[in-house]
């Protein structure tokens, strides 16, 4: 019997190793199927007096071969693979698209830029204005087309991102019923797994990582848990998450991937990686977004660098230019930056947009704005694409709130922003979609400068003045219009320069040019250096100018003494960029200290520049005196008058030593000390009586101030002390322990008025030079030219690229991501090939192998079949004997 056992297990055994292998063979072009071996063991051998007998074979179990590490390493390279492949396939074309001159940016560039010069060159020719008109709306219309073909791009990989999500759904509902499957089936229970479902789970698991890349954790039971991209989990032993896109194509913003939950979706695009689903993500987010970003930021600050132009010059009907382009922070573009994303409810009453501030800072980012509490009043703001921490606060209680970033600035308008809630900030990601030409007709373009300047034909002096430039017709820091030009760009008003002296001049306010008066504030001693160039008027937009001209109603002093009272200044400085405050160490005045002396103090200090000067007008009476000027005397005979004063000066050789500037009017003599010196006047009768009477006149009128010091007597004298005009820079301020030269809180006019003009040359005194607006400037083409030289500028990337180099950027940056992309694909290509052959080593059916196996496999069934006859015959001849 025991032989007949043994064949029998043999043929029973090797049977089954001839089905395995058959099915081996049969499946041998079966998607993921692993190919099996029956594992021989011999049975338990039988004790007997000779020895332990065999007792034939058994099949232990019906391995699967494989090897999970060589499952994984396939999937990550299948992973890396599918993303590189879909990038690819993404960038295709693109490349093509933003680097033809049909069909970018930089030849529409080239020809703007081309017809504003020519229509600069011949400023009133009306056809050169059209053409530069007709540019102006083709290289719109090239915006919006490059704008165009990449949203539908956009489109096109949201509708296969939404097709890769809906795989994803389906392969995770499939995994998760494996699991139930592979959990209950029979053989679990004594340890023997069914070969065929965890092959199905992990092809299944194969073709997720065509998708995404793939994470799993086995449990005891036989299924796996299984988690995506950064660790997200989808399968849970026999349960299975659903993902899907939000919102559709009409809706404005980014489109996020969101995993639903009870109660709010979440929103998990940041941990996506690998596959076509992270390669797709790739390409929108961290390529086609920031392209499209970037030729927003072209179009944005190409409209607000030609807007800001514009609206410096004047068009041929001699009116301001206006905006050139659509206005950049219009109410539904501004408003257009800021979308609630996924995570934010639907309802609600909240008002929101994003004002451009300064395209020259623009990044071509977007951003995440988060309020994460733990009140209403947090947030945090984040790269959309990276995930990247960029700035955290809190706004106010009240509406509006304002969050600044760099160049651009986030305004809570109204409504309940509360925690939870998040938006999509993309600053730049419409600008090229919403540029528009605001003008209409040729003669609407403002080739020129709405102010001029003009040398009077008496000057006697070599001194030049330029036309001018325009700064601003707004204030930079406020936005407010600057008083400079009134409404229809006329020089509001009219000025002039008056050379005081070969080094110092005064502008005066001209409009009524028979009685000029000072300008408020008051230009009264500007220093002049002969023979450099020197700029006319603060180019500083936070300068302030502050005034001062001793205690209040302070005029000429009896004795020798100014009347001013010592003080200390503090003079704090506020930092542009930081905004830190620091305080400069405190400035003592004494005690009828000069304005000299006071406006060299003040000079040697941070950001601050003063001048001083000195005024005094006498009125005379009588005959017969004498006049002691700052200690030369002037001895007059006969009528005391403003005549007989000068020529007493004129014929007086130590008078020139006093560095006194005398105008005679009449009917009485001004003196001017160009460095603040005090003027002191002393009076001694000398004839028929009489007296000299003397005014300090206010900086800012062309009357006079303070009360008038008469000096009738013998001996009496009288001083009068100068004024100080401060200039404070940007962020400077001044402040006074006292209302002494300074009053405590002085009040400050701004310097800044939107224009510049530059002397130069050796004027003479009396000189002058007449500021006024340039009517008839048709032949002007000073604005034109800064115009057509706009695209030669850095104006973008914080100075670093022109529009042109910009649009280079874009193109060589897209470029780049094309090539890299090629040549990764076809690395990972290589590393994929290599792991699939070893799993078809280790796991894939070798034909030639399984046929040797076979006839192995048949040979050994033969022979055992013979053991069985073998045993049948002694059987039948024993039964026989005993017959």
């Amino acid at each position: 019997m025991s032989l007949l056992n043994t064949g029998l297990t043999g043929i029973l055994s090797n049977q089954k190793a001839l089905e395995t292998t058959s099915n081996n063979i049969t499946n041998a072009n079966t998607p993921g199927y692993s190919r099996q071996r029956a594992d021989f063991v011999s049975n338990p051998s039988q004790a007997t007096g000779s020895g332990y007998i065999g007792q034939g074979v058994n099949v232990a179990d019906i391995q699967r071969l494989n090897d999970e590490f060589i499952n994984t390493q396939l999937r990550s390279d299948t992973t890396l693979h599918s993303e590189q492949t879909a990038l690819v396939e993404n960038l295709n074309g693109m490349d093509d698209l933003l680097g033809n001159e049909k069909t970018g940016l930089n030849q529409a560039l080239t020809q703007f830029f081309g017809t504003l010069q020519d229509a600069a060159e011949s400023p009133a020719s009306s056809s050169l204005r059209e053409q530069a008109l007709n540019q102006a709306d083709n290289l719109v219309a090239r915006f919006k087309s490059v704008d165009s073909q990449l949203r539908s791009r956009e489109q096109t990989v949201d509708d296969r991102i939404s097709a890769n999500l809906n795989e994803i759904n389906s392969l995770a509902d499939g995994i998760a019923e494996l699991n139930l499957k592979i959990a209950e089936s029979p053989g679990r229970a004594s340890g023997r797994d069914a070969n065929e479902l965890l092959d199905k789970r992990d092809e299944k698991l194969r073709q997720l990582s065509e998708l995404v890349q793939v994470q799993t954790n086995e449990n005891n039971d036989g299924t796996v848990d299984v988690s995506i991209g950064k660790g997200q989990g989808i399968v849970s032993k026999g349960n299975s998450a659903t993902l899907r896109l939000s919102g559709s194509t009409e809706q404005a913003g980014r489109r996020e991937v969101l995993l639903e939950g009870v109660g709010r979706d979440r929103a998990i695009t940041h941990e996506i990686t690998g596959g076509a689903l992270g390669g797709n993500l790739t390409f929108r987010d961290e390529i086609l977004e920031p392209t499209l970003n970037g030729i927003g930021r072209i179009a944005i600050g190409l409209s607000e660098r030609m807007n800001e132009q514009h609206q410096l010059g004047q068009d041929l009907n001699g009116n301001l230019g206006g905006n050139f382009f659509r206005d950049i922070n219009s109410e539904s573009l501004a408003r257009g930056r800021i979308t609630p994303s996924a995570e934010t409810a639907e309802s609600g009453n909240r008002q929101a947009r994003v004002n451009i501030t300064d395209s020259s800072k623009l990044d071509t980012r977007s951003y995440t704005l988060e309020f994460t509490g733990p009140d209403d009043q947090q947030y945090r703001i984040r790269d959309a694409t990276s995930g990247e921490l960029v700035k955290t606060g809190s706004i106010s209680d009240s509406r509006p709130s304002t969050i600044s970033m760099e160049g651009f600035e986030i305004e809570l308008e109204s409504g309940d922003f509360q925690q939870g809630d998040e938006f999509t900030i993309r600053p730049t990601y419409n600008g090229a979609r919403d540029m528009a030409t605001e003008i209409v007709a040729g003669e609407q373009i403002a080739l020129a400068a709405p102010i001029r300047a003009e040398a009077s034909s008496g000057n006697q002096g070599t001194g030049q003045i330029t036309q001018g430039t325009m700064l601003n017709i707004r204030d930079p820091e406020t936005g407010r219009r600057l008083d400079a030009l009134d409404e229809n760009g006329n020089l509001d008003p009219p000025m002039e320069i008056r050379f005081l002296s070969e080094n110092r001049y005064e502008v005066v306010d001209v409009s009524d040019p028979a009685n000029p008066k000072p300008l408020d504030p008051p230009m009264n001693n500007v220093r002049f250096e002969p023979g450099k160039t020197n700029t006319v008027f603060s180019g500083d937009p936070g300068a302030r100018v502050v005034t001062a001209s001793g205690p209040q109603g302070v005029g000429p002093q009896v004795g020798t003494d100014n009347g001013y009272t010592g003080q200390t200044l503090e003079i704090r400085t506020r930092d542009p960029e930081t905004g830190v405050v620091s305080t400069q160490p405190p400035l003592d005045i004494n005690s009828d200290e000069s304005a000299q002396s006071i406006a060299d103090k003040l000079s040697g200090r941070s950001g601050v520049q003063a001048t001083a000067y000195t005024e005094a007008r006498l009125t005379f009476s009588g005959s017969d005196a004498e006049i002691d000027i700052n200690g030369v005397t002037l001895d007059i005979d006969g009528p005391l008058n403003s005549d007989s004063v000068e020529d007493a000066i004129n014929n007086n050789n130590d008078f020139a030593s006093l560095d006194l500037d005398v105008i005679n009017d009449g009917s009485s003599i001004k003196l001017r000390s160009n460095t603040g010196a005090d003027i002191n006047v002393g009076f001694d009768d000398q004839g028929t009586g009489g007296g000299v009477a003397i005014e300090k006149p206010d900086p800012y009128e062309s009357g006079t101030t303070g009360a008038t010091v008469n000096l009738p007597a013998d001996g009496a004298e009288a001083t009068v002390g100068g004024y100080v005009d401060t200039t404070l820079a940007d962020g400077v301020r001044l402040t006074a322990d006292n209302d002494g030269v300074f009053d405590q809180a002085p009040s400050s006019e701004p310097a800044y008025k939107g224009f510049q003009f530059e002397l130069s040359g050796n004027p003479e005194a009396g000189d002058s030079f007449r500021l006024e607006t340039n009517e008839g400037g048709t032949s002007d083409n000073r604005n034109g030219l800064a115009l057509g030289d706009l695209n030669a500028k850095n104006y973008l990337d914080n100075g670093n690229f022109s529009f042109t180099d910009a649009y280079g950027s874009v193109v060589e940056d897209v470029g780049s991501r094309t090539q890299t992309a090629q040549v990764d694909k076809e690395a990972a290509g290589t590393l994929m090939e290599q792991s699939q052959k070893q799993w078809e080593e280790q796991s894939g059916v070798n034909l030639d192998e399984e046929a040797g196996r076979l006839i192995q496999f048949q040979n050994a069934y033969s022979a055992s079949s013979q053991v069985v006859s073998v045993a049948r015959d002694l059987f039948n001849t024993l039964l026989g004997t005993f017959n």
